[in-house]
């Protein structure tokens, strides 16, 4: 039987799994591979990492692989992009299946049934499967969308410790913020102004989560701004399926799990397996969860 390469790559991390029907051989994981975020370059070294990693653990070399398919952040968010990311992955496999990133989220929760899925990371995006069409919501860029995404939530609270040092609300956002980024809060904001970096803004909704939790009225204000833009995205899905699921860091807060707590979460890395449905046939929702066991228990080795 043929052997396939599942990939799903992110703003955050990477990861590739190296299989044969359902059975998971290799496990790779690695940093960001979104290129539009950290360049084609480095985004192709990191796929690049994860594949081999993945290689070594099953023993095997690329030229074992038969069937391949790249689920990456970016594909499909403009010509450009999408050009930019399918040139990347024909370098590393010619004939791999290509989608975003929330493709794949959707394939994981609902393989080929009707639902809907968003994906809250590093950034947003948010696919409806219905009728065996897809059809692609928000994902608009962290410049004028990705709301409820982990850089928005990095993003407003640096916006907000300016209005807390300006008087306008109470917050130690402004001693948090330099606390996290090393440095005055005005050297914070012009390095991110002269060269903006996603991840490391992301890396900050953690902290803005904690104190939200703290009950810090600007972080709340924050979250509280994240968890409404949530709602509106599964509502809208809600339209048109009747399952929806979550996936990506967002996810992780306690403040958004209370206010979704019947709604399915997967963990980011997971939807890799999404990547291994786009080439298997008449996957089972058996074998879905099959497989999401693999992954765990191989996981753990890491």
């Amino acid at each position: 039987m043929w052997k396939g390469l599942a990939v799903e790559g992110g703003g955050t991390k990477t990861t590739a799994v190296v299989f044969q029907g359902l059975e998971i051989l290799g496990l790779g994981l690695s940093g960001s591979s979104n290129f539009v975020e950290v360049g084609e370059r480095r985004a192709e070294i990191a796929l690049r990492k994860a594949i081999q990693r993945a290689l070594e653990m099953a023993n095997l070399s690329l030229k074992d692989v038969e069937r391949a398919s790249f689920a990456l952040a970016g594909i499909g968010d403009s010509p450009n992009f999408t050009l930019m990311g399918e040139r990347m992955v024909r370098r590393i496999f010619s004939g791999a299946v290509i989608v975003n990133d929330g493709v794949v989220a959707c394939k994981l929760a609902h393989l080929n049934q009707d639902g809907g899925a968003l994906v809250a990371g590093t950034g947003n995006v948010a696919y409806i499967q219905k009728r065996g069409e897809l059809k692609k919501l928000a994902g608009w860029g962290w410049f004028f969308g990705d709301e409820g995404s982990a850089s928005y939530i990095g993003k407003r609270g640096i916006a907000m410790a300016t209005r807390a040092l300006d008087g306008l609300i109470d917050s130690q956002l402004p001693k948090e913020v330099e606390k996290f980024f090393k440095a005055p809060i005005r050297v914070v904001i012009e390095r991110f102004t002269r060269r903006p970096n996603k991840r490391k803004i992301a890396s900050f909704a953690r902290v803005v989560d904690r104190l939200a939790e703290q009950g810090d009225p600007g972080a709340k204000i924050v979250m509280s701004e994240a968890i409404e833009y949530i709602n509106s995205v599964l509502t809208r899905m809600r339209r048109e399926v009747d399952r929806v699921a979550g996936t990506g860091g967002v996810f992780k807060s306690k403040m958004v799990r209370r206010a979704f707590p019947d709604l399915r979460v997967y963990e980011g890395y997971q939807t890799v397996i999404g990547s291994m449905v786009l080439l298997l046939e008449n996957v089972r929702e058996e074998d879905r969860d099959e497989l999401l066991n693999q992954l765990e228990t191989i996981r753990k080795r890491f």
